[in-house]
């Protein structure tokens, strides 16, 4: 279906509307006395909306935040009623913010009923915020829910249309937020030329390193019009991925952070990120005892759904391998003990030789194939401009050492209190019958083999060395089946099979949504040949693919995905979206949403595509079938032809 957006309001929770309804003279308690603003002498304007989030059955976080005229402390009332107008008044309040914490105001709510719709909103002075509506979550049966699955928003490469399309959806019961709600680059790094041409300058201009950059990030986003309505339309659940603080973060680190290059301390630049982060978002805070790193946690929807937010970054994350830096080439030793004539020997000869230097074997093709050399002046040539060999030469990686560097068992992705957390999590889960197990993770689990561009146009290899140095010399390693990212769980195979051995022993029904890639996925999940699951990747709100570097060049990304990874179900690697998932009890039926641009306000919502999961499967029926929009069958899913 497509329908027009853009121009005209339609539906949903408009800015417009919300600020009228707030503004009736503030909110009729239930004892019929009307909850006044606190006093306050200066002027206070709401310009960041309103958000909810981490719904309980009796609870729920309520947010916004103020501009003061002038600094110093802002008395900010809360209300919680039963309809828009807030005169129906089921809870209120008064709480105080300041400078300490940015002016943002942040109330976990309880007292509720579970189940319930609920409004909310804020007043400060003369001021009314914006009305949001939320909701708690349901004990006992529950038949139904609707979840908008989303990820990756990079403010400088467009408009936040994928927001507005979804904050127009009927009947959504959840925003699922799987992380890079913000990025922490600058106009001189990524997306920057976009953020010129579209006028999407960030704010701050430069990377943010400091907790009042961060937070000048966090507020320019939120005072998109967009995701206001996004935030009003209901409850969001969220997690971080790496750019909430730094590009490909780790335990120890990040590959866009730099100590030496007066960015300060890791430590520093992770705590000021995380604080600002707390501040902004509709999250509880940390419980007491807990890291500041321990945003996993969990939520019951009733007896249909567990959903599971994990996190993957921060707590126990081992380094990532680093393509550009540590693949390993295929090596073999030299021996030099003639140093004018040197020559290459087996393995076996090379024990006890203190003249054996191992070195990358450069290949050439010959006849359509390839074969090593080893000509010492051509190898010589190669090894002394590793990044460039000449002459027609190309380096081949070591697949078997690759393999050896990621099976290392001191890899971590969860780390061992994660996963004991997990495991009693899910357990619970099916030891109460609950339909559905839903794991909220940042990065792809499933096995995926690079597409072979070694063979691209020259343009294509042009584009991509332009995006990311170095990636020319790694497109033609992509001969060969190496993993698509090893940032992704494909980068830690010990910790991804101790999550499947687990999840085996559960035996749940379980989907996984997965956000990062800036594609959208439907992938069997495996381990020796048996399924584990389904994985549903949601692609970005804006932030360009690689199918979307190598589009412009006739480069087929998506349809080279397809061809090497039999458990890829379905792809697409250059729509902008979200996720929408319907659960049921007997089938989950994932739509994949798009917008048509987001280089300019005016846009169109497609649906890409459906597919339904079941539960269970009888033998020899397909788990995953593609449908249309009135639930017919379009085709057999690729995976179960393969069956």
């Amino acid at each position: 279906m497509k329908s027009k957006l853009g121009g005209r309001e339609r539906g949903g929770v408009t800015r417009r509307g919300a600020l009228t309804a707030l503004g009736l003279s503030g909110a009729a308690a239930a004892c019929g006395r009307r909850p006044e603003a606190p006093r306050y002498l200066g002027r206070v304007t709401f310009n960041h909306g309103v958000a909810s989030g981490d719904p309980r059955t009796d609870r729920v976080v309520i947010w916004t935040r103020v501009t003061p005229e002038a600094d110093g402390p802002v008395p900010v009332r809360w209300v919680v009623a039963r309809n828009r107008q807030l005169t129906n008044v089921v809870q209120t309040g008064v709480v105080e913010t300041d400078a300490r914490r940015d002016y943002t105001v942040k109330v976990d709510v309880s007292g509720l009923r579970d189940g319930m719709h609920y409004h909310y909103g804020f007043l400060a002075g003369e001021e009314r915020s914006m009305v949001g509506r939320t909701r708690t979550l349901k004990q006992g049966r529950l038949e139904r829910m609707k979840i908008a699955v989303a990820s990756c928003a990079s403010y400088a490469h467009g408009f936040f249309n994928a927001y507005e399309a979804m904050s127009r959806e009927d009947d959504l019961d959840l925003v699922v937020h799987l992380g890079d709600y913000i990025y922490e680059y600058g106009v001189e790094g990524f997306g920057g030329d976009q953020a010129v041409a579209l006028g999407r300058i960030p704010s701050p201009e430069i990377e943010c390193l400091s907790l009042s950059d961060y937070r000048l990030r966090h507020a320019q986003y939120k005072a998109e019009r967009e995701l206001q309505a996004a935030h009003a339309k209901c409850a969001w659940v969220c997690v971080w991925d790496d750019h909430e603080v730094a590009n490909d973060s780790w335990m120890g680190g990040a590959e866009n952070h730099n100590s030496e290059n007066n960015e300060g301390s890791w430590a520093d630049r992770r705590r000021a990120a995380l604080q600002a982060y707390y501040e902004w978002m509709p999250i509880r805070d940390p419980e007491s005892g807990r890291p500041f790193e321990a945003i996993n946690r969990s939520f019951q929807f009733g007896d249909l759904a567990t959903l599971v937010m994990l996190e993957t970054r921060l707590l126990a994350r081992t380094e990532p391998l680093n393509y550009a830096t540590d693949l390993p080439l295929y090596s073999t030793p030299w021996d030099f003990t003639n140093p004018d004539a040197p020559r290459a020997i087996a393995p076996s000869a090379a024990e006890g030789n203190p003249n054996v230097r191992m070195l990358p074997v450069p290949y050439e093709t010959v006849r359509g194939r390839l074969r090593p050399v080893f000509d010492w002046r051509r190898v010589q040539a190669a090894v002394q401009s590793p990044g460039d060999p000449p002459d027609g030469l190309q380096w081949v990686p070591d697949r078997v050492r690759l393999r050896e560097m990621l099976e290392d068992p001191a890899r971590q992705m969860l780390g061992p209190q994660q996963e004991t957390w997990l495991q009693r999590t899910l357990t619970q889960s099916t030891s109460s019958r609950t339909a559905w197990q839903i794991l909220g993770n940042q990065t792809l689990m499933a096995e995926i083999t690079a597409p072979d561009l070694h063979a691209a146009p020259e343009r294509a290899k042009a584009a991509a060395e332009a995006a990311l140095p170095g990636a020319r010399q790694l497109m033609a390693f992509t001969r060969f089946p190496i993993p698509l990212s090893t940032d992704s769980w494909d980068g830690y195979p010990r910790a991804r099979g101790r999550l499947y051995d687990m999840l085996r022993r559960i035996d749940g029904n379980l989907i996984v949504l997965t956000g990062d890639s800036h594609a959208a996925w439907v992938n069997e999940l495996k381990r020796e040949d048996v399924r584990i699951g389904v994985e549903l990747g949601a692609t970005s709100i804006t932030s360009p693919s690689a199918g979307d570097v190598f589009a412009p060049a006739g480069v087929d990304f998506t349809a080279g995905i397809a061809a090497r990874n039999p458990d890829v179900v379905w792809n697409e690697q250059t729509k902008r979206g979200y996720l929408r998932l319907t659960l049921e009890r007997e089938r989950a039926l994932a739509e994949f949403i798009s917008v048509s641009s987001i280089a300019s306000k005016s846009f169109r919502v497609d649906r890409d595509a459906g597919f339904v999961i079941r539960p269970s499967q009888e033998p020899g029926m397909a788990p995953v079938e593609q449908v249309d929009e009135n639930g017919r069958a379009v085709e057999e899913a690729p995976a179960a032809k393969k069956k």
